[in-house]
């Protein structure tokens, strides 16, 4: 088997708007605004091979997924005129490469599947926002774009699966789980005033933990005449954490700084549609499914000068839940014996209920407390188009795909310090982003 995708995704408009008022006036005292656009390029390719072994058959197979994202804009910040200018630089990079083993057997009339995962995973994501006198590498002001890390960890996945009739149905249930080993995590930050001249820096090493756990359950019932109805319940939950710890350098050396960025991420998919071969030509399938979707970010930076001196800021964000429906149409027809056209349309619409919150705190007793929640909508349409060209030894599968999606969110809050509720505010943000992709799968030595 080969295979190779390519998909482009153009983001363009990742803004986030933000006003602030005074708690007892109601008067307006402060503005906001970030307005982003980039793109962002992703390649993912598979290399195996399946063969028979023992009373089963045995799966090799090699894949790579690599990503690379870039984003700039502008950042603005003033009442009643912007007073602070800056430009935003983003990227995001992701390589990771996979050894899958997968076996599978026939055992007293039911199907058995186990599959092995080892994976290397570097991922790292980097900011670099300046003005005209002054930069910053890696900073962590900008919560609703990144939290800047540069991570590179192993992972162990396995997989579970059992097939079989029960009745008339056809029941298939498989259970997945996984760990991350030897993590190592890095986030280097730096100041420069002039740009160029490095005045503060820290850089913090640690390691990434994390682990992950799922599992699927498909049930089919034929209704006969090539109708059949499946449901699909599924689980998957993960965890993953990356901290450091490391010295300042430059102008705060010694000073000692550390971190821990924690992500959490809860699926749940529930849902069901329906099968049909139309004739020994066609087929065609219509499902309609919940999502529950829950994801939630902390954030935790310390920063100790020593003579108990000490600064930290924490924030949880973002912290949502998004409840989605989804909407899937697909469809099959054999122009002949050698050719099989493929298509399929997708839509989905979600409900994002969220929450996030922001803390300081200094050794002065120092501190000040930001809450905000809201809601908003995630909708998106997709689209593929493929085909299969059988040949005596090979069979070639082109395709193709696009699709656009959208996030709007807006919300309310307010601010705390020592003397009580001193602030009000208000915030928007959105994510538009279209994007289009194709590739080509082989396969060798068809029956």
């Amino acid at each position: 088997y080969g295979d190779y995708r390519f998909t482009y995704t153009g983001v363009t408009d990742w803004d986030y708007d933000a006003w602030g008022y005074d708690s007892t006036s109601g008067d307006l005292e402060l503005t906001m605004s970030t307005s982003v656009s980039g793109a962002e390029y992703r390649h993912d390719a598979l290399l195996g091979a399946g063969f028979p072994l023992g009373p089963g058959r045995m799966g090799l197979f090699f894949t790579y997924e690599g990503m690379r994202g870039d984003y700039d804009g502008d950042y603005m910040e003033g009442y009643p005129a912007p007073a602070w200018f800056e430009t935003i630089e983003m990227q995001n990079g992701l390589d990771a490469f996979a050894l899958n083993l997968i076996y599978g057997l026939p055992l007293g009339g039911l199907n058995l599947g186990g599959e092995v995962q080892f994976a290397y995973r570097q991922e790292k994501k980097e900011v670099y926002d300046y003005t005209s006198t002054a930069a910053w590498l890696n900073d962590f002001y900008f919560p609703q774009y990144l939290y800047p890390y540069d991570s590179e960890y192993w992972e162990a996945l396995f997989k579970g699966s059992l097939e079989g009739a029960v009745g008339p149905l056809d029941v298939e249930f498989t259970l997945r789980g996984g760990f991350i080993f030897c993590g190592d995590n890095e986030w280097y930050s730096e100041y420069q005033t002039p740009i160029g001249d490095p005045q503060e820096a820290w850089d913090m090493d640690g390691g990434v933990q994390g682990w992950q756990i799922g599992g699927d359950l498909w049930l089919r019932y034929p209704l006969g005449d090539g109708l059949t109805l499946p449901v699909l319940v599924r689980v998957n939950y993960q965890q993953k954490t990356r901290d450091g710890d490391g010295p300042g350098l430059l102008d705060i050396a010694g000073d000692y700084f550390d971190y821990e960025h924690e992500e959490k991420d809860f699926v749940l998919t529930v849902g069901g549609g329906v099968d049909k071969v139309l004739g020994t030509d066609s087929k065609i399938a219509a499902g309609i499914y919940y999502n529950y979707i829950q994801h939630r970010e902390d954030f935790f930076w310390r920063q100790d000068a020593g003579g108990g001196m000490w600064w930290s800021n924490d924030f949880i964000f973002p912290d949502g839940i998004k409840h989605q429906a989804l909407v899937r149409l697909a469809g099959e027809h054999s122009l002949s014996p050698a050719v099989a056209l493929r298509g399929g349309l997708s839509f989905f619409y979600g409900w994002v209920n969220w929450e996030g919150e922001y803390n300081y705190n200094d050794f002065l007793g120092s501190w000040d407390t930001l809450q905000a929640s809201g809601h908003g909508s995630h909708w998106g349409i997709g689209a593929s188009l493929g085909a299969t060209i059988r040949f005596a030894q090979f069979a070639l599968e082109p395709f193709v795909s696009g699709g656009y999606q959208q996030l709007d969110l807006e919300g309310d809050g307010e601010a705390f310090d020592a003397g009580g509720l001193y602030g009000l505010h208000e915030e928007e943000s959105t994510r538009g982003e279209w994007s289009i992709g194709g590739g080509l799968s082989v396969l060798f030595d068809l029956p």
